[in-house]
């Protein structure tokens, strides 16, 4: 690795290893190898102290390992406790960018090509298919519980019986989208008293008595194939996730092998075709004329927790700072007034008071909460004013991205009163974080202001300090201590604070 890198790659053999080098002797390697981090239980267990010993001596963390996202582990979701900013490497994010792609509807008409086990715990991701997709195909075990939703006999031992109530709840989907349910009209079967024994039975025939006679389904049948060949021809896009054999050893796999060359015909009619799990990409893998034509991601257990509408903590743990395009001659109707920027905007109510009363300044907020921000959007377009704005967005990772491409100057950010609590995880993006403060000191107007403000002193203090010791040497107190109120406008939770007597502590800083 060193040579095909051309740096120093020195491999360590644990965390302690790592601890216990000086710390001048680390900075001085390019990159330090570990183990495979599994063996150890503070890996596994996400435990705060191995967390803390893995991003030793670490500034920024890369995931590149898209893998995991799914896992909560200490290399990929604890040590983003510890790193100023926790970004996506690349492979990363051309991974993510393909699982999002399952969920884009604008190609239609859009079907699912299902196959595997266990109806009932992937039953959220078939619900969400079947309320996206023009059409599902099920093959794989799953199909035996639809065939026996839709009243066809069916084998009790090919029933999951803790699955009736989601597969009634799929049919019911489909016939209310008055969308069709496939299953396989025929499949090879092996008999369990002579393993060289294959036969191709009809499904209805086979799942109503021949079970018990010792024929076991082991691939879906060349029937079954044509009719997929036939359905696909009319469909955009194609969505194939699972295995198609009911058998996942390597010698029941002709199905499969024979669905990747339909899929690879359909892919020469501007079909878009997403291949997802080990099965479907190996089934295409051999086809040297397919590789530009596929969506493929070899992650299977990632796409159906994503499909489950589950968070994947791999990826939440990181600053998600992707390119924003705003379209700001649409947002605001005079593109080159100064811009005030509110983070943390909460109900927007401080923001739309400013509006009205600087009408020469564009003011946006920046909001995680996106309900908050559709309401007040509903409000900016009830009220007509074209000098307010609102974002739902981690302002932490996506300042930069969002406020660099304002035509604008940038010429005021304000903090009001952020979460207080320093020690609970899911707070942790509510505090002012290096990452932030950069941003706002490189895009700053020289002689811009940053406003500060908390009804607990120590939050301000430390947001001061953040500023101050990050801000690149370009930031300095413009006003300090028990200073009034600058705006003339006061927030919801200032004026509940003031109205109790309490104080608020305020800090103005200047870009110099």
């Amino acid at each position: 690795m060193s040579s095909l890198l051309q740096v120093k790659v020195i491999p360590v053999n644990g965390v302690p290893c790592l601890t216990s080098c000086k710390k001048e002797e680390r900075v001085q390697n390019d990159i330090i190898l570990f183990e495979n981090l599994l063996n150890f239980r503070g890996e596994n267990a996400n435990c705060n102290d191995f967390s803390q010993k893995l991003a030793s001596g670490a500034a920024i963390f890369v995931n590149d390992s898209f893998s995991l996202s799914h896992k909560i582990r200490a290399s990929t979701v604890g040590i983003t406790r510890f790193c100023y900013a926790s970004l996506a490497g690349f492979h990363f994010e051309e991974e993510l960018m393909q699982l999002l792609k399952i969920n884009d509807t604008t190609r239609r008409p859009y079907i699912a090509i299902i196959g595997g086990s266990n109806f009932l715990r992937k039953a959220p991701a078939l619900h969400l298919l079947a309320s996206q997709c023009d059409g599902l195909f099920l093959v794989g075990k799953l199909s035996f519980q639809i065939m026996n939703g839709l009243g066809i006999p069916v084998s009790s031992c090919l029933i999951e019986k803790n699955a009736t109530k989601e597969v009634l709840q799929l049919i019911e989907i489909a016939h209310n989208r008055n969308i069709p349910i496939y299953y396989p009209t025929d499949l090879w079967c092996l008999n369990s008293n002579n393993n060289e024994q294959l036969e191709i039975f009809d499904s209805a025939e086979l799942l109503s008595g021949l079970i018990s006679l010792g024929w076991t389904p082991v691939d879906i049948g060349p029937s079954t194939l044509e009719r997929i060949s036939s359905l696909l021809s009319s469909y955009k896009k194609i969505l194939w996730i699972g295995p198609t054999s009911f058998d996942l050893t390597e010698e029941f796999s002709v199905g499969a092998t024979q669905l990747g060359q339909i899929l690879n015909k359909a892919s020469h009619n501007s079909c878009d075709i997403i291949l997802v799990g080990g099965a479907a990409c190996k089934a295409v893998k051999g086809m040297s004329d397919s590789s530009s034509q596929y969506t493929a991601s070899e992650n299977e257990s990632i796409v159906w927790e994503f499909l489950k509408g589950r968070i994947l903590p791999g990826i939440a743990a990181l600053d998600k700072s992707y390119p924003y395009q705003i379209p700001w001659d649409d947002v605001f109707s005079d593109t080159t007034q100064p811009l005030f920027v509110d983070i943390g905007s909460g109900n927007g109510l401080f923001l739309f008071q400013m509006a009205r009363n600087w009408e020469g300044l564009n003011f946006l907020g920046l909001e995680m909460n996106e309900k908050l921000v559709v309401r007040c959007l509903q409000d900016v377009a009830s009220a007509g004013k074209r000098n307010l704005y609102f974002l739902s967005t981690n302002a932490t990772s996506t300042f930069r991205s969002i406020v660099s491409s304002y035509p604008g100057q940038l010429t005021l950010v304000s903090i009001q009163c952020p979460n207080p609590d320093f020690n609970k995880e899911q707070n942790r993006w509510r505090m002012v974080r290096r990452m932030l403060v950069e941003a706002v000191a490189d895009l700053l107007q020289v002689n811009g202001k940053i406003y500060l403000q908390s009804d607990v002193e120590s939050v301000l203090l430390g947001m001061k300090e953040q500023f101050i010791s990050h801000g690149k040497g370009q930031l300095v107190v413009d006003s300090d201590g028990r200073m009034e109120n600058p705006f003339g406008v006061v927030s919801d939770w200032e004026r509940h604070v003031l109205a109790r007597g309490a104080p608020m502590y305020r800090t103005m800083l200047r870009k110099v």
